[in-house]
This record gives C-alpha cells, sequence and structure tokens, in this order.
C-alpha cells in the first residue's frame, strides 16, 4: 500500500524530534492508524542515528519500464508457446500421428521463433547491461509485477500439467506420446519458473 504523505511527514517530523519508533508506533496506532500503514511508514525510513533519517529507496515506475517490460515478457511468453507446439508437432511426427497437420504447425512455430527469438535475447541482454550499469532499475514496480505474473503463469502451468498427467493415467488415455509432451511443457514453464524466481531474488538481495 501507498503511505499518505500526511503519514510519511508525520513519521518524519517525529524521527527528527528525537521520538523512538516505538513511541511514533504507539501515538499512529492510538490516533487509529492500522498496524501495516504504521509498519510501512516507519519501514520508509533508515534505522541509523544520522539526523534529518535517511528515506529507504523506493520502488519506481516509468511509461518507459511498461513498454520495454511489457514487450519483452509478451515475446517470451509466445515464443515459449511456440516452443511448445513446436515439440509437440515434433512428437506427432516421429509418432506418426497426423503428419500434415504437424508440418503446418512447425512451419508456423519455427516462423514465430525466428522472428521472436533474437527480438526477445537482444531485449533481455539490453536490460541486462542497464541493471548491471544501475542496479536501482531493479526497483522497477512494473518490473516486478510482471515477474511474478510470469511466476504465478508457470507455476499454474505446471500445476494444470501435473493434473493433466494424473487425470490421464486415472483414466487409462496415458501413452508415451501423451508423457513426452507433458514433458514439454513442464521443462518449458519450469524453466522460466526457475529463471525469474532467481531474478526477482537477486532483485531482492540489493
Amino acid at each position: 500500500m501507498a503511505v499518505s504523505k500526511e503519514l510519511s511527514r508525520f513519521t518524519r517530523d517525529a524521527l527528527v524530534a528525537g521520538k523512538t519508533r516505538g513511541q511514533i508506533s504507539q501515538a499512529l496506532t492510538t490516533s487509529g492508524w492500522a498496524a501495516s500503514e504504521v509498519r510501512e511508514a516507519l519501514d520508509a525510513w533508515a534505522e541509523t542515528p544520522f539526523s534529518p533519517p535517511i528515506p529507504r529507496p523506493q520502488t519506481t515506475v516509468s511509461a518507459r519500464d511498461f513498454f520495454v517490460y511489457t514487450l519483452t515478457f509478451g515475446v517470451m511468453i509466445f515464443g515459449a508457446v511456440c516452443v511448445v507446439q513446436l515439440f509437440h508437432a515434433l512428437i506427432d511426427v516421429w509418432m506418426n500421428d497426423s503428419q500434415y497437420r504437424a508440418s503446418s504447425r512447425i512451419r508456423w512455430a519455427m516462423a514465430v521463433l525466428i522472428v521472436t527469438t533474437p527480438v526477445f535475447i537482444w531485449l533481455t541482454f539490453r536490460e541486462r547491461a542497464k541493471l548491471a550499469a544501475d542496479p536501482a532499475l531493479y526497483r522497477s514496480a512494473i518490473r516486478k509485477w510482471l515477474i511474478y505474473l510470469t511466476l504465478l503463469a508457470s507455476a499454474a502451468v505446471l500445476l494444470g500439467d501435473l493434473i493433466a498427467v494424473v487425470y490421464a493415467f486415472l483414466s487409462g488415455d496415458f501413452t508415451v506420446q501423451f508423457l513426452l509432451k507433458a514433458l514439454v511443457v513442464a521443462v518449458v514453464a519450469g524453466f522460466i519458473f526457475v529463471y525469474y524466481l532467481g531474478d526477482i531474488r537477486k532483485g531482492d538481495a540489493l
């Protein structure tokens, strides 16, 4: 939640006046502020003896971040779907199942990957260079939101894939072809989940 300007100003003035965090917390709670609001207001200022109090780094939002990160994650998701489609079609060809339809899917998936892969790699390396040069960019609120949405989507896909495998096993439709396709989905979704989980942890550690 966002701390109101009045609450932030009061907290700063109280710290400047030499009040302890416990005294400030008690005064705000008595005045009707919620515990979460009080905690966030106090956390906005570093616990140092320096006066005036030093503000902690805050998340940032910019139109540039929205464009770059939405494009990057959109291209990544589109490409990941086509990677799954490509391998599913190759499995169908290998199993001699719907070869004509599979060849059409292979051409479409390859066309998408030929375009999206270099775009995603360029955008990713470009942003990695910027993050290395300026770690403050890790605090981009849009970047964090899109990463967590990607983690949520990949986790949902992994759960859905596992449910589909269990259901196929229970219904007697469990085949090698189905298992290979489920494995492809699990590998792609799992790689995305692990990659971005490490990325968000790295940002939180800064």
